[in-house]
């Protein structure tokens, strides 16, 4: 019977994910981890053969994996991929001088774009840590008690922490359209598994998501592309939907950027399902943007990729080689 390590932190619940398919998964034996230097230990020495791990930390491991010849072979179903604003009122409602704690300083910038007289501050300047549930419950009570007029987590967070404080999506809404969105900090929700060279995927593809693992190679490929001090002030969005329903809610919200990109000058649409990517950095003031878009069929999505980044390093090397260029690390 194989062995699987399973890692998780309370922002990227890789366990209580792993729930949703366990009855899937019932000829692999499970071992939870305490931390990834004992699951790539004993992925090396056979004592594991997968580890499940936030796509997050296996990035920031992602030097350590490759010397290792670890590969990321597939990932499971995003379920919530943003974070949420805990608090009695939306971004939109805040007070002037309200108080939000947040410790991503892309959402930082995201809310200023959006709300330029909130006072955002950190959860430490209030001595509290937002990768506890109990900081996390301290966060809320002080919400409760109006010291504080929100808080930003991971939606993931906030079901693990058993919160149970009004929340609001911060997401990219295509309801929205003309408002600031919030395009997710990268590897947002997604959950990867990791295996030596040469495992055969296709024994755990039943249980994976071809979706998610796209995301993973997507955000991947942006931020090897991305200098490393932006890392903590990009956004990436991915989706794939069936061309009905991307038609349906371009449509709907009269996103006429995505229906010219679907269809030909008579109208006509080939039926193949589309990917969906969001890049963007902000300015430090939150006032301003540089992003890129790209809309395609799926089966172009690794040559797309490629040829999306190669504009993206074009708009960067602007913006960076700019005096005083806008942005401001």
């Amino acid at each position: 019977m194989e062995r699987m390590g399973v890692y998780s932190t309370i922002t990227h619940p890789s366990s209580s994910r792993l729930e949703v398919v366990q009855e899937y998964i019932k000829d692999i034996e499970i071992e939870l981890v305490q931390n990834l230097d004992d699951a790539w230990s004993a992925l090396d020495s056979g004592d594991l053969d997968l580890v499940l791990a936030p796509a997050n930390l296996v990035w920031d491991d992602r030097m350590k994996i490759a010397s290792m010849q670890f590969d990321v072979v597939a990932a499971l179903t995003r379920n919530h991929p943003h974070h949420v604003l805990v608090g009695e009122d939306g971004i939109e409602h805040v007070p002037a001088g309200g108080i939000i704690l947040c410790e991503e300083p892309l959402i930082c910038r995201q809310i200023r774009r959006r709300r330029t007289k909130i006072d955002i501050r950190t959860f430490a300047s209030m001595d509290l840590d937002s990768n506890t549930a109990e900081g996390l419950h301290i966060a809320q009570n002080l919400v409760e008690t109006g010291e504080i007029n929100g808080f930003v987590t991971h939606r993931g967070a906030y079901d693990a922490a058993g919160l149970n404080g009004r929340r609001h999506a911060l997401h990219n809404d295509p309801e929205a359209r003309g408002i600031p969105r919030f395009v997710p900090t990268p590897f947002c929700d997604l959950m990867v598994i990791i295996t030596r060279q040469g495992y055969p995927a296709h024994n755990i593809k039943h249980w994976t998501n071809e979706h998610a693992l796209n995301a993973w190679m997507v955000q991947r490929t942006v931020m090897h592309r991305t200098p490393v001090e932006l890392h903590e002030l990009i956004g990436i969005h991915y989706r794939q939907q069936q061309i009905g329903s991307i038609i349906n809610e371009a449509e709907r919200v009269n996103d006429l950027f995505v229906l010219e990109n679907l269809m030909d000058p008579e109208g006509d649409v080939d039926g193949q399902p589309r990917y969906e990517i969001i890049v963007e950095v902000l300015s430090e003031d939150g006032l301003r943007t540089t992003s890129i878009e790209r809309i395609g069929p799926i089966k172009r999505l690794s040559i797309d990729v490629q040829f999306m980044m190669n504009d993206w390093n074009g708009l960067l090397e602007r913006f960076l080689m700019e005096e005083n260029g806008f942005i401001q690390l």
